[in-house]
């Protein structure tokens, strides 16, 4: 999942994770909200975002209940 030589780095799920996290660190957010604002932040393609977002829920850091997604608070 790292970039490799040639390979823009804002396109990393890394990057893109965390400017999804900042995102939702003011609070919850909406899924539909989310994509729109990182997409338009980043000016990258809304499979990345997806793919952020499935690797943000794979390691637990974030939770989606329906459209709604908030950060998975530590326990």
């Amino acid at each position: 999942m790292l970039p490799i030589n040639g390979c823009d780095p804002k396109l990393n799920v890394y990057f893109i994770g965390g400017i999804i996290l900042k995102e939702i660190s003011y609070g919850e957010c909406d899924l539909r909200e989310l994509i729109q604002i990182t997409s338009s932040e980043l000016d990258v393609s809304i499979d990345h975002i997806i793919l952020s977002l499935d690797w943000l829920f794979m390691i637990s850091a974030i939770n989606v209940n329906g459209n709604t997604v908030t950060i998975n608070e530590a326990q």
